[in-house]
């Protein structure tokens, strides 16, 4: 299924760092990521592969579970 840039972006933001429950946070990790992806954390570090991706998304959103995040504006897409 193709998926616009916008929308597999804002499947990040909810599906993976979202998401509470480890089983649907991994099962949208294996759709939207390729298995040698690379997470770079803003506040420093990287995460290679499915598994270090899901083991950081994971504990992120344990500092927050109730936490919905909400995008403040559409997505931008930038194809050049």
């Amino acid at each position: 299924m193709s998926q616009t840039l916008s929308t597999l972006a804002l499947r990040n933001l909810s599906d993976v760092f979202g998401e509470i429950d480890p089983v649907r946070r991994r099962a949208a990790i294996n759709e939207l990521y390729h298995e040698d992806a690379v997470f770079y954390d803003p506040n420093g570090g990287s995460y290679r592969g499915r598994d270090e991706i899901d083991r950081i998304a994971g504990k992120i959103k344990a500092t927050h579970p109730d936490f919905q995040y909400q995008p403040i504006s559409p997505p931008e897409e930038f194809v050049g």
